[in-house]
């Protein structure tokens, strides 16, 4: 329940919120003027094209509109003539929902689209109609799809590299958040939660460099040549991947002094808060048009984490220079070479795999939606697509998820129900109707990422008052609501009884795949493997550890027992970390001894991990002389060791 009504950290996407709007009500404006009630399906497709714009580069959303406006148009025509015989009904959604979840294996940008597709299958399989009238629809939709891709792609200012600028600098903007933090933490360095407090903003800054990555990857896919300003962007792409493992490891440095109780370098505080200002700087140069005083600071420190501090200063210099030739056109400084390959990217052949996630999820989806579209029919249910509608919208890959998602559809439909029956009593004018319609949509889009339960609340008046307007009556608030409450019942039931996905069994494997590609990272680190192998080895660490702290917020949210929860919870902080310790190896190598030492442990322990024996006890190592950051590597490592044993 708590779950359900959290408020996520974003802010309201108030320019999406209002073309999302204006997509949909265009068309049922002019229908509505020009006596064309078969309009509807130009705005609803207006409308679902808009929610599947995943933002970031201009190809990359009209790849995926344009798909998604593909895919709803055969939609829109096989479900109408499906949903003519109930007998072809049923097998034809079975089909239909096994492939739209199918795809999801493909990302999140691919499962909306599938979701969405199917969402259409359902609603036109509900209200059937033969192949004329069908034709008619998807003609319609196709071109509400498209008057939605003309809004959001053409419409507003065209700037090739304009959301490439806007996600390199997020990424920015993001690392320089986790600095201004840690300058906070550095004035009271003894509080262990204060550390723990920096963790999820150093998984924001991975997500943002994740999501810089792929829009400079879709930016200069196709280009012969690169520009200018291209290369810059990549430049400082990869001057942030270096500065965010040296950052991380300075911090790891700094706590590590702190948990022993040792003093932290003086003015250390001072130092991140400058590293902060210096990084927003750069993100709003980036961006912002006028003029910046950009320098690199002047970091003093002493010890093991003065070659970080310098290392950090000689990266913020270099993106200085490059944001510098960005903005002047000029010549700036050569990538660094910590780009890596791009990695293959899944295919549907992995959705077949044994115990796929993916595949498990299909089946469930199509079994559930096929079950409510049978007992919809057998009850004669006015509207009956808005159960399996909601069965479609709720059911998410893990229960604990599709428990929040359908409390929060239960609760917002409720909600939004009561707004209608206030609207339809007070409301009579269809200008003012109209426009109260349009600010719904427009806040509903706009939250959506904020409060799924608030945007189902927003978005719930417009619908039923759009049925009801066609339907010449006002009764279909009660059935919304009713029909809502069946479709969440039978996700729930779904999400429980079909092949749950128990997040406890996977924990082993996912807390391996960390401690596995840590022995990587600190492979490439030790063997000087240059910086392009060592970034990807790194972020290879953090995707897998981004993984396994999702699985274990599932994990905390079904209430497990604490005996259970802890030793996950260390091994999972721990494995992030190690990587830090390991990055500060680079610039403090062991005598190939004692690293030869280190990755043999490492491996031992991965291998427990897996196989869910007893982990070997760590040898010691105090025989062999090695700097702070391979001791601080090796009591890392005992620590995952203790945790280990009391896992199994």
């Amino acid at each position: 329940m708590r779950g359900s009504l959290a408020i996520e950290a974003a802010r309201p996407q108030w320019l999406a919120g209002l073309r999302a709007a204006t997509a949909m009500t265009v068309p049922l404006i002019v229908g509505w003027v020009a006596r064309r009630p078969e309009l509807i399906w130009a705005g609803l497709g207006g409308w679902l094209t808009m929610l599947s714009d995943p933002g970031g580069p201009y190809p990359t959303r009209a790849s995926a509109m344009g798909t998604f406006a593909l895919m709803g148009a055969a939609a829109t025509l096989a479900g109408g003539l499906a949903g003519l015989t109930p007998w072809a009904a049923i097998p034809a959604l079975f089909a239909f929902a096994m492939i739209c979840s199918l795809i999801r294996v493909h990302g999140d940008t691919a499962a909306t689209i599938g979701v969405l597709a199917l969402t259409m299958f359902c609603i036109t399989e509900g209200s059937p109609a033969h192949l004329a009238d069908s034709l008619v629809r998807a003609g319609m939709f196709v071109a509400g799809s498209f008057f939605a891709i003309l809004l959001a792609v053409a419409v507003w200012p065209f700037r090739p590299y304009h959301p490439v600028r806007a996600a390199v600098a997020a990424s920015w903007m993001a690392v320089g958040d986790l600095a201004a933090a840690a300058a906070k933490v550095a004035s009271s360095p003894a509080d262990a939660a204060a550390w723990e407090s920096l963790v999820p903003l150093r998984r924001r800054a991975r997500d943002a460099l994740e999501d810089a990555r792929e829009a400079l990857a879709v930016a200069r896919a196709g280009r012969h040549g690169e520009t200018g300003r291209g290369l810059q962007l990549l430049v400082l792409y990869e001057i942030l991947e270096l500065l965010l493992g040296d950052l991380a490891a300075l911090l790891e440095a700094l706590r590590a002094r702190a948990e022993r109780h040792e003093p932290l370098p003086p003015r250390a505080g001072e130092a991140l808060v400058e590293i902060s200002r210096a990084l927003e700087a750069i993100a709003e140069a980036l961006v912002e048009e006028g003029s910046y005083a950009l320098a690199a600071p002047r970091l003093e420190a002493s010890g093991d984490s003065a070659l970080l501090f310098s290392r950090v200063e000689g990266e913020i210099r270099q993106a200085v220079e490059s944001v510098q030739a960005l903005r002047s056109g000029g010549a700036g400084p050569s990538p660094p070479g910590a780009l890596s390959f791009p990695e293959e990217a899944p295919s549907l052949r992995d959705a077949f795999a044994k115990a796929s996630t993916e595949l498990r999820h299909a089946l469930r989806v199509a079994l559930v939606a096929t079950l409510a579209q049978f007992l919809a029919t057998a009850l004669r249910l006015e509207r009956s697509y808005w159960v399996t509608v909601t069965v479609v919208l709720v059911l998410q890959p893990h229960a604990i998820a599709t428990v929040r998602r359908a409390l929060q559809r239960a609760g917002g439909t409720v909600i939004g129900g009561l707004i209608a029956a206030l609207i339809a009593r007070h409301v009579r004018e269809p200008l003012a109707l109209g426009a109260m319609l349009f600010g719904l949509a427009w806040i509903a889009v706009s939250v959506r990422r904020i409060n799924y339960a608030l945007f189902a609340a927003l978005v719930t008046p417009v619908f039923v008052l759009l049925a009801e307007t066609n339907a010449g009556g006002g009764h279909l608030t009660r059935i919304r609501i009713l029909d809502t409450l069946l479709g969440g019942t039978l996700a729930l039931v779904g999400a429980i009884a079909l092949w749950p996905t128990r997040d406890l069994e996977r924990m082993p494997a996912l807390i391996a795949a960390v401690l596995r590609a840590d022995r990587a990272y600190l492979d490439a680190v030790l063997h000087g493997k240059g910086p392009a192998e060592a970034v990807a080895a790194r972020r290879r660490v953090g995707l897998a550890t981004a993984n396994a702290e999702a699985a274990l917020q599932r994990l905390i949210a079904e209430a497990m027992p604490p005996a259970r929860i802890e030793p996950l919870m260390a091994l999972v902080a721990y494995g992030r970390r190690l990587s830090a310790s390991i990055t500060a190896l680079g610039a403090a190598p062991p005598s190939s001894e004692y690293a030869a030492r280190l990755e043999g442990i490492l491996d031992a322990l991965a291998d427990a991990a897996q196989s869910g024996a007893p982990p070997p006890p760590v040898p010691p190592l105090d025989d062999l002389p090695a700097p702070e950051p391979a001791q601080r590597l090796a009591r890392q490592l005992r620590v995952v060791q203790s945790a280990l044993a009391r896992l199994g």
